[in-house]
């Protein structure tokens, strides 16, 4: 697979089809590493939060008030509550179920929409680079067939060149989307995991702080 044979020979569009292709493979990769490090910072901080303090069932009453250090989810989940906690004291307990269930859920909306970013670019790159390939493949075709039409008879060496090069561009299609594809899915379903297990904690907090502990 001669890439530079491509960028040397290849015509205008064909080469645009290519770099396109080679943008959207790079912003790919970007993303999913940049995913694969947010997860990683989730999890090990989800294992350290669970080895701290959800061994036990009435692990809410441990809070101290300090702040949680981190720009986790649970981070940000526990420092909410401590943030809450002073400001149920003198609430009836239907006020205290609102601000709760406001506090909380709004919260674990922004987390939600935090961990899907990237999300979209993963899908697009994934559904549309086959058919840039594809795209590629059609118009490097159609140049060598004109090609062939303009000098009446050709050997296989005349068009073995450019019917490579297009071939490669649907090639190329399938190597920047399988990823990024793979990837979305791997994505979508660790979020999940992810979003539950969080909404589990904020039940959790939500049924200590609603006691006006």
């Amino acid at each position: 697979m001669n890439i530079a044979y491509i960028f040397e020979h290849g015509d205008p569009v064909l080469i645009a089809t290519f770099m396109l292709l080679i943008v959207m493979s790079v912003a790919s990769w970007y993303v999913i590493f940049s995913k694969i490090q947010m997860i990683r910072t989730e999890n090990g901080q989800l294992i350290s939060f669970k080895e701290q303090y959800a061994t036990s069932p009435d692990w809410p009453t441990k809070l101290t008030g300090s702040e949680y250090k981190g720009k986790g989810s649970i981070s940000r989940l526990l420092n909410e509550a401590n943030r809450l906690k002073p400001q149920l004291k003198d609430k009836i307990p239907e006020q205290r179920q609102q601000l709760l269930t406001l506090h909380l859920s709004q919260n674990l909306d922004e987390i939600r929409v935090r961990l899907d970013e990237g999300l979209t670019i993963l899908a697009s790159i994934g559904s549309s680079a086959p058919f840039i390939g594809l795209f590629g493949t059609v118009w490097g075709i159609y140049g060598t067939l004109t090609d062939i039409s303009s000098m009446g008879n050709a050997s296989l060496n005349v068009i073995a060149g450019p019917m490579g090069e297009a071939l490669i561009a649907t090639a190329v299609g399938l190597y920047t989307a399988i990823p990024a594809y793979i990837a979305y899915n791997y994505f979508v379903r660790r979020n999940r995991v992810l979003v539950q297990q969080l909404r589990h904690i904020c039940e959790q907090l939500s049924l200590y702080l609603d006691r006006g502990e």
